[in-house]
């Protein structure tokens, strides 16, 4: 038997979601392994659309009707590369995904609860890699600057952290990728689809956490706008 985790929402404004284990028939064990590149994802004629559902993983969103914001995760197939405004806040910076058609928006939002890719049954999972590439709106206030965001300058970085679930969702070890690196000299902008190892993070995972940082931050927190794109995530599973 292997014990598969059911989303369920709730209707609270953030559209959050809590979990319900249920049982179901299947081999004692089997392992697989899979490249999510988000192509089942229904994006409408929008071209977007929030939170996303595989065979084995959930990627969670949150959604504010009453504000219109949102956090997590939206596969989206938006490739505006000028457009720095707000609307465009979909689109990655640039003009295909990692492969196929759709990619994976990843917002941070650091004042809402965490919007993780949680693993819908027991095993022992192996994150193995994923594409990463930063969205136009960031890439644009980045190096440009915007009326929120200062563009960087000497020192300054947007690390991207990938944190290992494990029991009850406690954080356990982490991978870093620097999405932009001006540290020491450098000056290094994650603007394709950067190969990021992930194959430290592994175990019996209840998922993966993302969390942004930026080093041009105000009052009430980040000023750069903190999305990041990502596509053909790879992982492997033994199920119990």
């Amino acid at each position: 038997m292997k014990r598969l985790w059911m989303i369920m929402c709730v209707a609270t404004t953030l559209g959050g979601c809590t979990l319900e284990d249920a049982t179901v028939d299947a081999p004692a064990e089997q392992s697989k392994t899979v490249v999510e590149s988000f192509e089942a994802a229904n994006v409408g004629e929008a071209g977007y659309a929030y939170g996303y559902h595989s065979q084995i993983l959930d990627f969670e969103h949150h959604y504010n009707e009453e504000w219109g914001s949102w956090a997590g995760f939206a596969p989206s197939t938006h490739f505006d590369m000028e457009d720095a405004s707000y609307d465009n806040q979909f689109s990655v910076y640039n003009s295909s995904a990692a492969s196929g058609d759709v990619f994976a928006m990843f917002y941070y939002d650091s004042f809402n609860e965490p919007t993780d890719i949680l693993c819908r049954y027991y095993g022992y999972y192996t994150f193995r890699s994923v594409r990463l590439n930063l969205s136009t709106i960031c890439y644009k206030a980045v190096t440009e600057g915007n009326d929120f965001a200062r563009a960087f300058a000497d020192g300054d970085y947007l690390k991207v952290e990938f944190i290992a679930l494990e029991e009850n969702q406690v954080e356990g070890d982490v991978v870093e990728f620097y999405a932009v690196d001006y540290r020491d000299g450098k000056r290094f902008i994650a603007d394709e689809w950067n190969y990021v190892d992930l194959s430290s993070l592994q175990g019996d995972l209840w998922g993966l956490r993302i969390r942004i940082t930026t080093t041009d931050c105000g009052e009430w927190g980040a000023n750069t706008p903190l999305y990041v794109c990502l596509d053909d995530l790879t992982y492997s599973v033994i199920t119990y």
